[in-house]
């Protein structure tokens, strides 16, 4: 089954009320700031459902808040399984000795240019370009040990997409996107690292951390539409 919910979590360092509700942020307060994303997503290789695992940390800046950062993707083992070399042995229904399991990373640059970014929404579209590395470990089924051939492939994934966020409170929103990526170069490896990325999760805002050590630190009042605010002191009569 593909998972759909809670597959991406992406933690920016731009706190929700901090945005205003036009489109533009004035250019005195356009500061760059630290950005810093989990992004799960998930993919097909080949027809075959994986799930990528990424991080990417960069800078924000403009009155729409683009994002440039750098980001590392992975495949871990036994994500994407394929059987190949089917005609091998003719006398085997499948051949057992060429099962694979293939381990799969790289490392992007990626440029988030928002066309809308204000209290309630960001629209964005996402474009990415890096170099990774795959390998294809060949195992034996009979023994389940591995096999001393390791293939390796080097390829160079080019990512185009889309991304819209929903700032439903302070602390949380919702988030989704959906994209190509397109191996405009690879080397050894058989296989076929083309295919679309999509995600729909939650975006948690630093606010809610923010909030929460208040509240303990201070007993402030808080509230995921409204900033934090002072507890009225007790008087006496």
């Amino acid at each position: 089954m593909i998972a759909l919910a809670l597959s991406a979590l992406l933690l920016t360092t731009t706190p929700a009320d901090s945005i205003l509700p036009a489109d533009t942020l004035p250019s005195g307060r356009a500061k760059t700031k630290f950005a810093f994303n989990l992004d799960f997503r998930d993919s097909f290789l080949e027809r075959q459902h994986v799930n990528v695992w990424g991080v990417n940390a960069g800078i924000e800046f403009g009155e729409k808040r683009h994002q440039l950062t750098l980001g590392y993707y992975w495949l871990s083992y036994a994500t994407y399984l394929r059987l190949i070399d089917w005609r091998r042995d003719a006398a085997r229904l499948v051949n057992l000795n060429y099962y694979t399991r293939t381990d799969l990373w790289f490392m992007n640059i990626q440029y988030w240019m928002n066309i809308t970014n204000n209290r309630r929404w960001m629209v964005s579209f996402p474009v990415e370009a890096g170099g990774g590395v795959a390998y294809a470990i060949p195992h034996t089924l009979r023994q389940d040990v591995q096999i001393d051939r390791t293939q390796r492939s080097f390829f160079v994934p080019l990512q185009v997409g889309a991304y819209a966020q929903w700032k439903a409170t302070r602390w949380v929103g919702f988030s989704g996107q959906m994209g190509y990526r397109y191996s405009v170069f690879q080397t050894d490896i058989d296989q076929n690292f083309n295919g679309v990325y999509y995600s729909v999760g939650v975006t948690i805002y630093p606010a809610l951390l923010t909030d929460i050590w208040r509240f303990l630190r201070k007993k402030d009042r808080i509230s995921p539409l409204h900033p934090p605010q002072p507890r009225n002191p007790v008087t006496h009569s």
